[in-house]
């Protein structure tokens, strides 16, 4: 059964989205129908119908808001009703200007319940206002406590309630009314061709919001609490301000239509008028590019993927062997099919030994033998190094093979040629090697013969997993669609699906993230991927993951950033308690412990 009321059907949504994204929220203050689909797909989880997002799309700067150009309150309903309401399935907040003297509380509260809103803001809003005029709107009785007013109202009607605020003082008076959410503002956004300047840093503007922020729960502890404006522009400055402040979320204006708008409209314009000109010179440097583009394997710019395509790319311009490490899925096969195809002996078909298969006859299958030397060798049999010659030749699963083949190789290549079993001829090694494993030398250096690794270590190539290249994700998904369109039409990912895929922990690597891509491909017949589309993913437990960091610090770096640096929720994935996750923070530099109870000091990397 729904809740009864809109605050209800609003409340148990907020808790939904909390749960599901880790307890971040973030709403978007707008003021056009597309604007409120873009910021459905985008994820919001909220949004407000304000009469400055109207404005914003009309050409105006959102302090225009608060001049008299037209009764606000009915401007805001029709375009509330007409364009949004229809256009969303998300709880819509409907912004009222509670100075208008006109405003019949009742009358125009039953008007939001009538046409299906959650609930209502109290924005145009006088906490904007500073100075004489502020001082004579309060006298009048047209400040802060008609908005009050206003909202305390809505909530006796079933509403749902979000309060601007700009001082500790309006916002512990918000607290007190009861609000569901108070919306620190910190003023008119910087940024874009309309931004408001302002001197507040995004330092300043942290302390400002967790003071703040602080009187309200101090107040009233279930109040959600997000912040909005001033310098933050982009997503790492929310991020910053909303972390330091402890905020539930974040509301963006100009931040999620004005400014991206204006970026957006000016490039393309500016590329719609330049391509002519420009497409002979693309489609030539195109040509050019192409036979350097990277593989999937080592696309990306994490650290582990630069320093494995560096290695790859020296392997390309030399015939010195080559081994390549990495897990199961992580592309080590396909690397060494294109180092054969980039290389010298291209036009030589490439060799292929599984070196699992069979340990007794290894011998026999890599150097070949004399007839009767070997059980069931009736004749002279030709081994793996004689017919790679002149080609290359790839040892796959090298770490299953015995130690004694392998010191028998290391003679071989250190020689530069070897004889059959049995046989007095000396053959000549001509072939390539590329060796291939899925076990790390340095952890199980009893699988290897060490002078093996130095000869076939010469250029190493470690395939980092993909869980400690989560950076890397979009370029390599964009790279697997590129090849995955169906009739020439290219595939593209839908927001959500994009964020689920974004979440998984992908233990098969490479190769599960290609096999759900190919799947959802198939399913995904106008060329948009949805969530729906993909097979439920299930993010490992992260304990069980531990052993796969080359470090302590490595696995809870990679907990934090899977939970926005939110300790409560990075200890419950990583399965410790928060003191265990705190003293291990402090103990592996990762924070500097405070005596005095005032904020740690950051030391993410």
């Amino acid at each position: 059964m729904l809740p009864a009321t809109p605050a209800e059907r609003m409340r148990a949504a907020l808790r939904e989205a909390q749960t599901r994204q880790g307890a971040f929220l973030v709403g978007a203050a707008i003021g056009t129908g597309m604007a409120a689909q873009a910021a459905t797909r985008g994820g919001a989880d909220f949004l407000l119908a304000l009469n400055a997002g109207r404005l914003r799309s009309m050409g105006a700067p959102s302090v225009a808001s608060l001049l008299a150009l037209r009764d606000t309150n009915r401007f805001v309903a029709d375009f509330a009703r007409e364009e949004i309401r229809p256009r969303t399935r998300l709880p819509v907040l409907v912004g009222m200007a509670a100075f208008d003297p006109r405003l019949d509380f009742e009358e125009a509260l039953d008007g939001v319940r009538t046409a299906g809103f959650e609930g209502v803001t109290n924005f145009p809003t006088v906490a904007l206002i500073d100075g004489q005029f502020r001082r004579w709107l309060e006298a009048t009785g047209h400040g802060m406590a008609r908005e009050v007013a206003l909202l305390r109202a809505a909530r006796a009607r079933g509403l749902a309630t979000l309060a601007y605020v700009h001082t500790r003082e309006e916002a512990q008076m918000m607290a007190a009314a009861g609000v569901d959410i108070v919306n620190v503002d910190l003023g008119w956004n910087t940024g874009g061709a309309l931004g408001v300047a302002t001197k507040v840093s995004i330092e300043e503007a942290s302390d400002v919001a967790a003071r703040m922020i602080r009187a309200v729960r101090k107040a009233a502890p279930s109040t959600i609490c997000v912040v909005e404006g001033g310098p933050i522009v982009r997503p790492e400055q929310m991020d910053e301000v909303c972390r330091a402040a402890q905020a539930d979320g974040y509301v963006g204006g100009s931040t999620i239509d004005r400014v991206p708008l204006e970026t957006a409209i000016e490039l393309v314009t500016a590329a719609f008028k330049t391509m002519g000109a420009l497409r002979r010179r693309v489609t030539r440097l195109e040509r050019q590019l192409a036979p350097r583009l990277a593989p999937v394997s080592v696309t990306g710019a994490a650290a582990a993927t630069v320093r494995a395509r560096a290695a790859y790319e020296q392997a390309l311009a030399t015939e010195l062997p080559v081994l390549i490490m990495g897990e199961a899925g992580t592309g080590r096969r396909d690397l060494a099919r294109l180092l054969h195809a980039g290389g010298a002996r291209k036009s030589r078909r490439l060799t292929w030994l599984n070196c699992a298969a069979g340990q007794d006859r290894m011998n026999v299958e890599l150097f070949g033998a004399e007839p009767g030397v070997a059980p069931g060798v009736g004749r002279r049999r030709i081994g793996w190094l004689e017919l790679a010659s002149g080609s290359t030749l790839v040892l796959d699963d090298l770490g299953e093979l015995d130690r004694g083949t392998q010191r028998l190789l290391c003679a071989a290549i250190e020689s530069g040629g070897f004889r059959r079993h049995g046989g007095a001829e000396y053959l000549k090694l001509d072939a390539r090697l590329i060796g291939i494993t899925r076990f790390d030398p340095a952890l199980e250096p009893a699988r290897f013969d060490g002078r093996l690794l130095e000869l076939m270590g010469e250029i190493p190539i470690r395939l980092p997993p993909l869980r400690a290249r989560s950076d890397d994700l979009p370029q390599i998904i964009q790279r697997l669609l590129e090849g995955m369109g169906t009739g020439g039409r290219p595939v593209e990912l839908d927001a959500a699906a994009y964020r689920t895929l974004l979440a998984h922990d992908w233990p098969g690597n490479g190769r599960e993230l290609a096999g759900v891509l190919q799947r959802a491909v198939l399913q995904a017949t106008d060329g948009t991927i949805l969530a729906a589309h993909l097979p439920p993913l299930k993010r490992d437990a992260a304990p069980d993951q531990r052993g796969r960091f080359a470090s302590e610090r490595e696995w809870i770096l990679d907990g934090l950033r899977r939970n926005r640096f939110r300790r409560a929720e990075t200890a419950r994935f990583l399965g410790v308690s928060r003191k265990t996750l705190y003293n291990k923070m402090v103990a592996l530099g990762l924070l500097v412990a405070s005596t005095d109870r005032t904020p740690i000091t950051r030391n993410y990397p």
